[in-house]
């Protein structure tokens, strides 16, 4: 541009002006344009920030409920199970799906505690109706034994009174 001006080329002035200012607003439009897009990462990151705080604030929401459910005498291990499950992701580290973990851990081991206390004492009434059933037998087999006694001595009897 220096030269064209000091050597009287006017028009490629001209040219050279007008190409500059072309640049210029080109460059200047990419700014804006990387600006704006820039912008709208931003204020997308915004969102989902809030969005992943709001599913957060939820899903701790669900898991108190449940924690709450089964304190008030509703302990469903099943369903607390399924607020886990459904909100693990969105809660992972907090307090609230801490305290659901624990409470599901306390009442499945209650659970088997249970299970195992009514096999013990299904066990107990088998064993007891397998003794009474034995001393029944024994009590018939002994009953028939007195009868068949019985009958001995009586034929015992009408055969000496026959031979008297």
């Amino acid at each position: 541009l220096q030269w064209a001006k000091e050597k009287g080329h006017a028009e490629c002035v001209r040219a050279f002006e007008e190409h500059s200012s072309t640049a210029a607003e080109a460059e200047g439009e990419t700014a804006v344009a990387e600006s704006a897009e820039q912008a709208a990462a931003a204020a997308r990151e915004a969102a989902a920030a809030a969005e992943a705080a709001e599913a957060r604030d939820a899903a701790e929401a669900a898991l108190r409920e449940a924690v709450e459910a089964c304190g008030r005498g509703d302990a469903d291990l099943e369903a607390l199970r399924a607020a886990i499950n459904a909100n693990t992701e969105a809660a992972d580290g907090s307090e609230a799906l801490w305290a659901a973990r624990r409470l599901r851990d306390e009442l499945a081991e209650r659970k088997v505690r249970e299970a195992r206390a009514l096999k013990r004492q299904r066990q107990k009434e088998e064993k007891a109706a397998a003794a009474a059933a034995r001393a029944a037998e024994r009590a018939a087999e002994q009953a028939e034994e007195a009868r068949v006694a019985e009958e001995a001595r009586v034929a015992e009897e009408a055969d000496r009174v026959v031979a008297e």
